[in-house]
Order: C-alpha cells, then structure tokens, then sequence
C-alpha cells in the first residue's frame, strides 16, 4: 500500500511538471527536491515509493511535506490524521487488527520511545526556535514556540529584505516566497511554513514584484 503523501505529491508534480509517466513525475520530485531542499531522493526510490514496495524515511517525508506546502511531515499528520494509522518509519507496515502485529507494534514503539529518551538526554539542541528573521537551535523544553530541529530549514529557511541584489526568479522559477498579512508583506528565501502566524507560504510572481517592489520585465 502507498503512504498518501506519496500520492499526493506524485499528483502535485504531474500538476507541476504536466508529465503523465510515474517515470517522469519520479525525475521531477527527485530534480525538485535536490535543487530546493539540498536532499538527494533517486527517481528509482521514488518509483518504489509510488508502487509501494518501500516507504520513504523521516527525511524523506519531511521533503514531500515541504512541496506540498507543510512545515514537516509531522504538520502533515496533524491536518491529515487519517493517514497516521497506515503509516511508520522504515517502511513497516502493520496490520493493528492482527493481534501478533499489535504485540509486534507495541515493542517496536516502546523501543522508539526508549531511543528518542536515550537521543534527547544525550543532546541538549534538538529544537530550533525563530529569533527575528532566522531559526536558532535550542534545547528542547516544551514549548509552543519550539519546533523539530530540520537542518535543511535551519540552515536555508530565513526572512529576507529587498535589495538590488535580491534574486526573485532562478531559471524561470521562484526563489524567493512571500506572505502578506494585513496588508504587509514579508519575503523568505525558502518554502514552507510562516514562523509565526502559521501560514502556508506563497511562491513569489512577476505581478507581484511589479506592483509591490520593481519592474522585472527585462528578466
């Protein structure tokens, strides 16, 4: 069985790339994914994932989350919970009605929970947390401003001003993503998830830089 979020971001890069093939789509999400979020993914794995002979790992699933406009994989759960049930790391997936599965299931969590305990005392900057215009890592305490530590977001996602420098498109593409609340705008230079108030963010447009920065019609 598929995991839905490979679905999904299969069905988003046939949008994107109008390649009907799961060939084509693979090479677009593995070409995507390296050039924005810096993660090697092969178009074989990707197929894999698709025909549901393998599952994609954490890393991987915090990737397709990212193109589909999530924080991480974990925001992904959480505004699809359906899909938590058929779901888990390593690319195991079990039956909960099968009572051997379940005994199975429950050693194998024990033992997740018991790692992550030994991982999270011996580690004192798991989280990050915004400050201004960039994440800074943090020892994770609980709170609601903390988030999972992602090194690709950390070292990538930051608010960013205008300036003649500022590069807005890259080979025709966006490269630079907005937010406008309340009438303000604010750049980042990567996709993902607004730090504060929560909203998905917006690849930027030429109609947008025209009327709110400059004219970019030579580019």
């Amino acid at each position: 069985m598929t995991n839905q979020i490979v679905l999904e971001a299969f069905k988003k890069a046939e949008d994107d790339s109008g390649k009907g093939s799961v060939n084509g789509k693979a090479e677009f999400l593995s070409e995507y994914i390296l050039e924005n979020y810096k993660y090697s993914i092969s178009t074989k794995s990707l197929t894999r994932y698709y025909k549901g002979q393998s599952s994609p790992n954490l890393q991987i699933n915090d990737c397709l989350a990212l193109y589909l406009g999530y924080e991480d994989y974990k925001a992904y759960l959480k505004q699809n919970p359906g899909n938590k049930k058929n779901v888990f790391s390593g690319g195991m997936r079990y039956n909960l009605y099968s009572k051997r599965n379940l005994v199975i299931l429950l050693m194998l969590i024990l033992l997740i929970v018991t790692s992550g305990y030994i991982g999270f005392i011996s580690s004192k900057k798991e989280c990050m947390v915004w400050n201004q215009d960039h994440y800074v890592k943090t020892e994770c305490k609980g709170l609601k401003s903390e988030r999972r530590f992602i090194p690709y977001i950390y070292n990538n996602f930051k608010k960013i001003q205008v300036s003649d420098s500022i590069s807005f498109f890259k080979n025709g593409k966006a490269n630079i993503w907005y937010d406008k609340t309340d009438g303000e705008i604010e750049l980042f230079s990567a996709p993902g998830i607004h730090p504060i108030n929560g909203n998905t963010l917006k690849p930027i447009t030429k109609y947008m830089v025209n009327k709110y920065f400059y004219d970019i019609k030579g580019e």
